[in-house]
This record gives C-alpha cells, structure tokens and sequence, in this order.
C-alpha cells in the first residue's frame, strides 16, 4: 500500500529529531497494554467512559496487525470503535515502519477522523508520528497549471472567468493545503479543470516544488498514516498497475463504515462514460461560443474539427437514447438498463481519433505547457473512447450495462459499466496476500452472522469478532409496530401511511427523525403533514429543500421539536445525541429498488447460481440498512427514545422476524390506526 513502503520489520531507533528510546519505549507499553492507554483516556477527560468492549476491539486489532492477518469486527455505537482501531494502527505503524491507510465513507467522516480523533491520539499516545489526509486529486490545485493557465489567461478565458482565476491566485498565496474546499467559493467547471491535479500534468518532472498535489503526495509517501475515503481507495486499487502505488506493498488497511464497501467499489471498480465530460475536453481545446480554449489562434483545421466533434458526440448520445427508448421510454433522472449488445453502430470513436490525431500534431514535442495540456486531453479522449467501445460491444460479462439521464433542459447522459460481483476482484486483491485488512462497522451481521457481508467481499476465510452494545436498550429503547397497517402495495397505504406518522410525532411532540424509501412518498407526506405540524408547533425540515444536509440537521439538532424527513443518505451517518432526536420513524422496510440496473443484474446472477435472490441478497441487505437507520436512535448512555416502524410486513410476513431479532432486546407495543398504543403481550413469531 505504500509509494514507498519501508521494509524494515524492526521498531526505528530514532526519532525524525534523532532523539532514542522514548518513541519506542512508550510504544512497547502502549502495544503491551492498551488497557493502560484508555485509562489514561479517563484521566485525560472527565467526560470518558473506559469501556470493555473498546479495549477488547484494541487488542484484536493490535493482534490482527502485528500478525499480518485480517479480520472483520462489528462494533456497534457506543463502542469508540474509532479509537480502538486507531491506537493500534498508529502503534503498529511506528513499530515496524509499515503505513496505515484508514479509509471510511465519507469526506465529511475523513474531515473527522483528521481534525478530532488523530489529535486524541496523539494526546494519548505521546509519541510522534505522521498523518496525512488524502482526496481525489481534482480536489487540489496545482500551482504548475495555474502559472500557464494565468498567463494565457486572455486566450483561455471569459472575463468572468478570469476574475476567478485571480480569486484563485490570491487564495493560493495564503492556501495550506490547496483543497478545493477552502476556496470559499464554487469556480466554473472549466476554470478549475484548467488548473486542478490532473495526471500527465500534475507529475514530479513537470510541476514546481511549491505544487499542493505533489508537495500533499511526498508527504504521504512517508506517513505513517494516510486517512482517505472509499472511493478514492478503490479508484486508486483499479488503477495501481498504471498509477502511482500508494496502495499496497508492506502496509496495512483499516476500512471504517465497511458496510458500505461493495457499493462503492462497485461504482469505482466500474466505468462512467458522461456526453458532458466529452462535451469539456473538446471545448478546453475550442470553445465556439466563446472562442476561447487551447487552440487560440491556431490552426483552423483543428478548430473545425473540435467543433465537428462535439456535434459528433452530441449526435451519438441521441442515437444511443432514440434507440435505448424503442424499447423502454426514457424517463429524466432514471436509468435504463442496456442488455444489447451493439445497440447503435460506433460513429463516436472515428471522430474522436480525427480529433486525436490533431491535437497529436499540435501538440509536436509535448515540451511546452501548451503542447502537454493537448497531450492530456487526447489521452483523455482516447480511454473515454475505449470505454464507449466497450459499452456498445458489452465485453464483460460480470458486468452490468446503463444508461442514466439528468433533469434540466439539456440533461447529460450517462453511459455506465459496473461489475455486479465485486468478490472476484476484491477477494484476490485485499484478503488473499500478506497484506493485513481490518473492516469494522456498527453493522455487518444478520442474524449473528456476517456471512452476506463476507460472500459479498470475497472475504468468506476472515475471522468474525461482533462485539456487545456497551447501551443498555431494555431500558432505554422502545420498538412500536403498526400491526394493522393497510399493505404498502395497497391504494390505501399512502393515506394510513401519513396518518401513521402523524400519531407517531404527536407522541414524542416532534424530536423524530423519519426514514423513508420513495422521495415522492415523502414529498406527498410532507405536503399533507405540514400544515397539523405547525399549528402544533412542530418544524418540519424535508431534505431535497433549499438546505444541505448538513443544515438540515443543524436545525434539527437546534430545534428540539422539529421532525427530519428523510431518504438514503439520512439512513446512516446521522448523530444526534440528546433530546432532539428520540423518535425514529421508520415508514418502510428497506428492500432495495429490483428494477435499478445494478441491482437487477446482481438478483439475476444470484438466480443463475443456483440461489434466492430474495433470502440470498434482499433481504439481508434490508436488514443491514434496518438496522442503520434504528441506529440513529441511541447514542449515549444517557438517551432514551422510541423506533416505530409502519410497515406491517414486519409482522405480517415470516421474514420480518429477522428483522425484529436484528435489533437489541427491548420492550415491543403495538400502534393502531387511531394512535393507540399497547404493549404487545403475545409474541407474533
């Protein structure tokens, strides 16, 4: 996993300042007795609870590694499972000279594991050692590329977008990191391609040593630990036999949020071939509505074939969409699945290696700036191209095959390839080397076991370690089913549905974060709730308004009678502890959509296996995110509060005894359609 991995086994006897023996002593104790360390915890911070489940994680972890195994650990909220991996990750990364990559979900969760737990650790550990926090390197400028682009400025760009060049050169001066997020403002698509990490052009031969990507990246090739999310680890796994190997090698990997693996490896292991994304390249080369790009005052010939070509893509795109909705309409925002092969004749790639072949000639010797940016859009051109080609011939056959459509006026089209069974691509790569894995999460099992998560990831040979909740739920959570609920096929669901919610926030007035499936059921109760809410004194906050997500719970948290609407990305990662939330709301179980591309072929694979696509995927996938979204609910050992779940099939249906038995043992009462509420004396199952 390293660059550079350092090979020595043996703890260093020096410190980067030459100081002996501290660094090592104090690792030895640290490694001998975490226990030590977390009780030191307790001293250092009076609102720390040592907990046995944390120090158990620790040692298995520090066992793990220093044994170059794996494993996999559930470890539900409570735990400190971010600490207790870590301490020993930090640990192990100065004993033996090894890297620690830490990958988690979300650039939000790196922000938080670089700002709040890497300090705690260093608190605690006393010793030095290095971190690094790693984005895609679009998210960084690169000062090489803003140099050239600002003196071509007048041939490159409008005046508007010139203004924000200089904002950008001004930002840089002062800029630590040059991440795209402390810029303070969004800048046009074409502006940042023009100037962010590109590869061909952000390179150590090419780039000053004052370079943010590459100045980020030396650090990183000496870390001890490099914090990153999924996404960037796996795009970067698909391309380390040609890119730079910052993963693998003598290193070690610890993915946080692992119940989230397969979907993103999924995605980056995949291929996304987008109209706009060809649409940029052509016009960073010439743009005719501006007449602003590369090509300047140059040739002709290779203006007249930028342009031929963006009516070439733009003409290939409506082909593929004409002859895709022969067969099923198109709808703006969805996706189709494309299952033929050779749908329409290839017309794109002659026009784009025309376009190549130009900017090749252009581009001469490839020496100057200008000669280089042509050399990169054309390689550029050439492997989207290659992708295209692959999508009409549909060469893989473990791999589904879509179409997605954007809403707007001029919606982009998207042409996606994705493998449906990540387990032969993953399995090989992560688990089957010298290579330690750690992959821990609050949830991983199904009913106590986490053989799904296993299958799924190729990971069947990892050793399973689910740990206790340190919460007590018997006393501090509630379960209420709605029994009687219509069926949520049924025309009379939507109705009950609403009225449902309604008698469920009235009896917690507000504090109630309510899960849903289908943003147009949530629309349509919102609209029909609004009104009663408010005369009730209850804010309502829906997501998909004019606020973030990350406002929405802001106000949330702020206004402890409000109710949260919300879809996916509010089923996990979502932390309120205290008062304002102490009702989750779940409006219906959360069985995966079967008619997305993705997921239709992986239910169609299972059955050609010989499995059932519902026990053997369905479900315990729903279950999986069930169990996220109830664990919203608790997260301290001070919060009480109730989940109710208005799908009836939980009781009706034999499965949804999974379900319940999924969740912690705590008392269980029913709701009626009146909003009564009664302790269930007899056990449905």
């Amino acid at each position: 996993m390293a660059l550079r991995s350092k090979k020595s086994s043996a703890p260093p006897e020096t410190n980067e300042d030459g100081s002996h023996v501290a660094l090592d002593d104090a690792t030895r104790a640290a490694a001998a007795i975490p226990a030590q360390v977390f009780a030191k915890a307790a001293s250092l911070w009076p609102s720390y609870e040592l907990r046995p489940q944390q120090v158990t994680m620790c040692n298995a972890v520090m066992e793990t590694l220093q044994g170059n195994k794996s494993i996999i650990i559930e470890a539900p909220t409570g735990v400190g499972k971010t600490l207790a991996y870590l301490i020993p990750a930090v640990i192990e990364s100065i004993r033996s000279g090894r890297k620690a990559i830490i990958s988690t979900h979300t650039k939000n969760l790196q922000d938080q594991l670089f700002q709040k737990d890497i300090p705690l650790v260093r608190e605690l550990l006393d010793v030095p050692f290095s971190c690094i926090l790693l984005k895609g390197r679009r998210n960084y400028l690169c000062t090489t590329r803003l140099h050239h682009a600002l003196s071509s400025a007048t041939s490159l760009f409008t005046s508007a977008e010139q203004t924000e060049l200089e904002s950008i050169r001004l930002w840089a001066e002062n800029a630590t990191d040059g991440d795209i997020e402390s810029l303070g403002f969004t800048p046009s698509s074409l502006v940042w391609n023009m100037i962010s990490s590109e590869p061909g052009l952000c390179n150590p031969h090419s780039c000053q040593s004052g370079c943010f990507y590459q100045r980020l990246w030396e650090h990183a090739r000496t870390a001890n630990v490099v914090v990153m999310n999924h996404s960037l680890f796996f795009t970067m796994l698909a391309r380390q036999e040609k890119d730079d190997r910052l993963i693998f090698g003598n290193d070690f990997v610890v993915f946080d949020e692992a119940h989230t693996i397969e979907n993103v490896a999924s995605a980056c292991l995949g291929v996304r071939c987008s109209r706009n994304h060809l649409l940029g390249l052509v016009q960073r080369v010439h743009n005719p509505k501006t007449r602003k790009g590369l090509a300047g005052r140059r040739t002709s010939a290779l203006k007249d074939l930028c342009l031929s070509s963006a009516q070439r893509i733009r003409t290939f795109y409506e082909d593929l969409l004409r002859a895709a909705s022969s067969a099923s309409p198109v709808t703006a925002g969805k996706e189709l699945r494309i299952r033929t092969a050779h749908l329409v004749p290839d017309t794109l790639n002659p026009a784009l290696e025309r376009l190549c072949a130009e900017l090749d000639n252009a581009a001469a010797s490839g020496t100057t700036p200008f000669e280089q940016e042509l050399k990169a859009i054309a390689a550029n051109l050439e492997t989207t191209g290659a992708s295209v080609a692959q999508f009409l011939t549909q060469s893989t056959s473990s791999s589904a095959y879509w179409i997605e459509t954007g809403r707007g006026p001029d919606p982009d089209v998207t042409l996606c390839i994705s493998p449906f069974d990540v387990s032969g691509l993953l399995g090989p790569r992560l688990f089957a080397g010298s290579t330690s894995v750690v992959l821990t999460s609050a949830t991983l099992s199904v009913n106590e076991s986490a053989a799904f998560f296993q299958q799924r990831l190729g990971a069947q040979d990892l050793p399973f370690l689910k740990l206790d909740s340190p919460f007590q739920h018997s006393r501090q959570m509630r379960l209420c089913l709605a029994a009687e609920m219509p069926d949520p096929d049924s025309a009379a669901y939507a109705p009950a549905l609403n009225r449902g919610i309604l008698h469920a926030i009235t009896r917690t007035q507000g504090r109630a974060l309510v899960l849903f499936t289908n943003a147009k059921v949530m629309r349509e109760a919102a609209l029909a709730l609004g009104d009663e809410l408010r005369t009730q004194g209850i804010q309502l906050l829906v997501q998909g308004t004019n606020q973030t997500r990350h406002g929405l719970l802001m106000e949330f948290k702020k206004d402890i009678h409000s109710v949260l609407f919300g879809l996916d990305s509010f089923w996990s990662g979502v932390d309120v502890p205290g008062e304002a939330l102490e009702h989750v709301i779940v409006t219906k179980l959360p069985f995966a959509v079967p008619n997305h591309p993705l997921i239709e072929a992986k239910l169609e694979a299972i059955t050609m296996n010989g499995g059932n696509a519902f026990t053997d995927f369905t479900l315990p996938e729903a279950v999986l995110k069930f169990r996220q979204g109830v664990g919203r609910l608790i997260r301290s050992t001070s919060d009480r509060g109730l989940v109710t779940v208005l799908d009836p099939r939980i009781v009706r249906k034999s499965y949804g005894r999974i379900f319940v038995q999924s969740l912690p043992q705590c008392p269980v009462e029913i709701q009626t359609p009146e909003g009564e509420v009664r302790d269930l004396e007899e056990p449905f199952f």
